[in-house]
């Protein structure tokens, strides 16, 4: 019985203990906004993206999600226009 009560007080120390961190898992860059400050006044019909690229298309009076993403790219374009407004990360 002594044997369980120490390995279960050592496993609940050993849950406590930090977590080293992973060099495998990737860190979330910010997207390059200012690389992408040209398409700026297109038509949003007139670009497009790679199908794994991280680009959130939106009009600039839809709902959007409230989630940061700070390596996603956002493109708001007016949606009466279709012309493009605003480009920025989130």
């Amino acid at each position: 019985m002594r044997t369980l009560v120490l390995t279960a007080g050592a496993l609940v120390l050993a849950s406590c203990a930090p977590m080293p961190e992973s060099a495998g898992d990737p860190i979330p860059q910010r997207c390059d906004a200012g690389a992408n400050q040209s398409l700026i006044g297109s038509h949003v019909g007139a670009v497009s993206f790679p199908a794994d690229a991280n680009v959130r298309v939106v009009c600039t009076t839809c709902p959007t999600t409230k989630d940061l993403r700070p390596d996603r790219l956002n493109v708001r374009f007016d949606q009466d226009t279709g012309i493009i407004r605003r480009v920025d990360c989130g």
